[in-house]
């Protein structure tokens, strides 16, 4: 029961984790949205910002690592859950995962 509870409490936070590097995400592009909304709005030259500007991008380079990382551990939580025998669900609620494709392998077959 222990480990149901606490599969339960990681679950819960890595899915709030994820929607916290979401929203940070999109809160650093709106920033660059203003940014760049300002400088056109100012009239100003091109060259005005620019820094800057290349700064909030690396930043949300480092974001959208972090983001993978982030996503690679849930990856990996899961298949520890399954060397522990713990149920889960590939959905949280109203969360739609993407679930692996059925492939197909060719076989041969020996015409007689």
């Amino acid at each position: 029961m222990k480990q149901i509870k606490s599969a339960a409490r990681i679950a819960r936070q890595i899915q709030q984790t994820e929607r916290a590097m979401d929203q940070t995400i999109l809160h650093a592009n709106a920033l660059v949205t203003a940014m760049i909304e300002a400088r056109l709005e100012g009239n100003f030259a091109a060259e005005i910002g620019q820094d800057a500007l290349e700064d909030v991008a690396r930043g949300i380079k480092a974001l959208m690592e972090a983001r993978g990382a982030i996503v690679s551990g849930h990856g990996n939580l899961a298949k520890v859950a399954g060397e522990l025998a713990i149920e889960w669900r590939m959905d949280g609620p109203l969360e739609e995962k993407v679930k692996e494709m059925p492939y197909f392998k060719a076989v041969e077959q020996n015409a007689a």
